[in-house]
């Protein structure tokens, strides 16, 4: 333990390196990663080519890469001194912070680029987040008081209607500056978002039907001290309502927006005794597609049943916060969206919507301004300023967050990032008792990363954490014979602990678990995908070669198998608990 000046034991705080073994698909080559205390810091390759710096939950961490993808995690500890432990923690957020902030200024210089080329072609569509929750037409009157009457209650009767009109005043001089050469900027957007989340008020529109999530059966209606607890909520939205149309931050259309839907469904649901929520999922949000079998399968029954006893609970948590409603409310909407999502599933819709992180709801909805008398000239000078500053943004991207194999991958920047908390490698050797340089020989490759930081550093407490699928092997061992079990579940036509899957290409044989066999293995391996190819050659006209590619991959995977090494291991569905019966058969989350 630490002690303090003052004599008291104060916890140990370590900075553990963690070395996750491949699999198929991206993870081909392993993947490391930091963690301090609950959190994980890592290097993740993203669609859009980015290469950028991570903070999840270790809870997280570990069942993405040790459950469902099935790769055993090695970790290690450097026990650290607190203020070293503090600095480090500091300075990863500080990382996270700029990285933030330049994708941020970068989004913005995209948005205004648009706008401009937009304005060139003399007319101008903006995205407004929020305003795809509401329908113009009138309000019902679900409350005493509706919103707009409160409005004029504590700012005057004519407050909106002289807001609107400036609103429209300025955003009139923003396009006459923009037409004389001025920058549009974020002010222009600003204004814009500003003015109808004004006008949705003043004109008092009603919500969309189609953004919000409605009550599911199992939820129940609302009880009073429900009731009572949503009253109050909305009754600190109206205020928040109020207080933003007083305030002068330039970007608080955005925000008006959402606090006027989610007071609206509020009401919505004090009006029903029952709970609607808005809808949070993204425009951009990722989908998956249900086989016919998939939707059939039980499995799937036990997943909405789970996510709805989730958004049961997080209902009453709701109701119980005091402190932080609006954060409680936030995962109330992000867990009835998923349970509401899946139960669609259930009905047929085979289309999934993936909600990965609570995030506030932003449906977005286009605003034409209509044909504009613009300046082009000075617009076309702007426009090739713009296009100039992009270029220069996108090589900053593809310099500091791009990917390179050997010189910028999982390994060496979470060393550089580490690195760069100290002010020189003295300083940096004498806080973590060593030192790693990101262009130390081999350090690109992850295991060896790992085996390199575990000689340069004082690392102690080694721990492996099996992948699933072992995990519940060495179960199966425990309880059966030996020879019954390896026979059964070495290969993926009789595995109880293995359900194939397309994404992990068609393969026979594990071969984590058999060293010595694993040649043999390979080579049966590889005969099992050439026969997939041959049958691709005959489906090409229908699947558009899907199932040729998959046999090309697990040619590719079984090769290394040929020479005793080993990338493919299977990976699992949520749906598929690590749960092992008596008798080896699997059973699936409940």
């Amino acid at each position: 333990m630490w002690a303090s000046q003052t004599g008291e034991e104060t916890e140990a705080v370590t900075l553990d390196f963690l070395y996750v073994n491949a699999n198929a698909g991206e993870a081909a080559g392993g993947h490391t990663a930091l963690r301090l205390g609950e959190s994980i810091f890592h290097y993740q390759f993203f669609p859009d080519s980015t290469f950028l710096f991570v903070r999840e939950p270790w809870a997280d961490f570990r069942f993405l890469y040790n459950d469902l993808h099935n790769r055993t995690i090695s970790l290690a500890s450097l026990p650290l001194d607190p203020s070293v432990y503090a600095g480090i923690r500091n300075h990863f957020t500080e990382l996270l912070i700029t990285q933030q902030q330049f994708f941020d200024a970068y989004e913005d210089v995209q948005e205004e680029d648009k706008l401009v080329r937009e304005m060139l072609n003399g007319r101008c569509e903006i995205s407004v987040p929020g305003l795809g929750f509401f329908t113009k037409q009138e309000f019902p009157t679900l409350s005493p008081v509706t919103l707009k009457a409160r409005i004029e209650t504590e700012l005057g009767r004519d407050f909106l209607q002289q807001t609107v009109a400036q609103a429209d005043e300025n955003l009139k001089r923003a396009f006459l500056a923009v037409s004389g050469g001025e920058r549009p900027g974020r002010k222009l957007r600003e204004q814009i978002v500003w003015r109808e989340a004004l006008r949705v008020l003043a004109e008092e529109w009603d919500l969309d039907e189609t953004s919000l999530i409605a009550p599911m059966a199992g939820e129940g209606g609302l009880s009073s001290s429900g009731a009572e607890s949503l009253l109050r909520f909305g009754e600190e939205l109206a205020c928040s309502i109020v207080e933003l149309l007083r305030s002068t931050r330039p970007d608080k259309g955005e925000p008006l927006l959402l606090q006027t839907a989610r007071y609206l469904v509020v009401q919505r649901s004090l009006a029903a005794g029952q709970l609607y929520t808005l809808d949070p999922f993204p425009d951009d949000v990722r989908k998956v597609w249900l086989t016919e079998a998939e939707l059939g399968e039980e499995r799937l029954l036990i997943l909405q049943e789970a996510f709805l006893r989730q958004a049961v609970t997080r209902s009453s948590l709701f109701f119980q916060e005091e402190l932080h409603p609006e954060i409680a409310y936030s995962f109330l909407e992000a867990s009835r969206a998923r349970a509401w999502e899946l139960l669609q599933a259930g009905n047929g819709k085979q289309e999934v919507r993936i909600l990965s992180k609570v995030t506030l709801p932003s449906r977005r909805r286009t605003v034409s301004l209509g044909k504009l008398q613009i300046e082009k000239e000075n617009l076309q000078v702007t426009s090739r300023a713009m296009a100039e500053e992009l270029k220069v943004l996108q090589e900053k991207s593809e310099e500091h967050y791009g990917y390179n194999l050997f010189l910028r991958n999982c390994a060496t920047e979470l060393i550089r990032s580490l690195n760069s908390t100290f002010a020189d490698a003295k300083s940096g050797e004498a806080a973590l008792g060593g030192w790693l340089e990101p262009d130390n020989g081999l350090v690109f490759i992850p295991f060896l990363f790992y085996e390199q930081s575990c000689t340069a550093f004082p690392l102690q407490d080694e721990q492996i954490l099996t992948a699933r699928r072992l995990r519940n092997l060495e179960k199966l061992y425990s309880q059966e014979s030996d020879l019954l079990v390896w026979l059964r579940e070495s290969n993926t036509l009789t595995a109880t602990l293995y359900e194939r899957r397309s994404k992990d290409t068609p393969f026979l044989f594990f071969t984590d678990d058999s060293l010595l066999l694993r040649p043999i293995q390979g080579i049966l391996n590889l005969g099992y995908a050439a026969l997939h190819g041959a049958a691709g050659l005959v489906t090409l006209p229908f699947d558009g070669g899907d199932r040729l590619h998959q046999a090309a991959r697990g040619i590719f995977y079984s090769l290394p198998e040929l020479a005793f090494g080993n990338i493919r291991k299977g990976s699992y569905s949520t749906a598929e608990s690590e749960a092992v019966s008596p008798l080896g058969g699997k059973t699936l989350v409940e």
